[in-house]
């Protein structure tokens, strides 16, 4: 037999067995302690950061700024946050409108439509950001929310709503390849465009 066991005492090797197994729950315990915290830490890792939260931003009260986010994207024209649109040559270093400027306007509805469909992309934006459209813009982050729109839960206030809105989209395409009206194509409101007779994107888009 084994040597150990036929010269140490019975209660002896119960004592050293009950270490052994004591030993070894204490591994499992702490290796189970350990597996614990590094799930908790991997969805620590993956979970999103909070987003932000929508603000009004006071137009009505507001006429100037010393920093102004704009559109940044027209070869001629600028909107800014404050609703000023103006030519690129009269954009300050603040990234504002020179609002004095000859041809810069405030709120400039120009080329709009009733249903809020425009045919230049800074008249859009610019007309939405009128404190009037507040209502209509209320009603369609209602309904965003609602619907769980993943872009409209992402924006900070009235001027990237406005930015997003105006941009073309689904609403302003129909068959992918054709807009429903491409001579007011940029819309802030819920309507679509007036459905005209189909002219290609592509057709549009070479049109001097």
């Amino acid at each position: 037999g084994n040597p150990l066991t036929s010269t140490m005492p019975f209660p002896k090797l119960l004592l050293r067995k009950r270490l052994w197994f004591g030993i070894i729950t204490l591994l499992l315990v702490a290796a189970f302690y350990l597996y614990i915290r590094f799930r908790e830490s991997l969805e620590d890792d993956v979970t999103p950061s909070p987003l932000p939260v929508f603000h009004w931003i006071p137009l009505g009260n507001l006429s100037h700024r010393n920093h102004c986010r704009n559109s940044q994207q027209g070869h001629l024209l600028i909107v800014d946050e404050l609703g000023y649109i103006c030519s690129l040559s009269n954009v300050l270093p603040s990234g504002c409108c020179r609002a004095d400027a000859s041809g810069s306007n405030r709120y400039d509805c120009t080329g709009c439509l009733d249903n809020g469909c425009c045919s230049v992309y800074e008249h859009c934006v610019s007309c939405c950001l009128h404190p009037d459209k507040q209502p209509l813009l209320r009603s369609i982050l209602s309904r965003s929310t609602e619907s769980f729109h993943p872009l409209y839960s992402s924006l900070r206030d009235q001027f990237e709503l406005c930015l997003s809105k105006c941009r073309t989209s689904s609403q302003s395409v129909q068959h992918e390849n054709s807009y429903r009206n491409p001579k007011t194509k940029y819309c802030y409101g819920t309507d679509m465009p007036t459905l005209l007779p189909e002219v290609s994107i592509k057709e549009e888009d070479e049109t001097p």
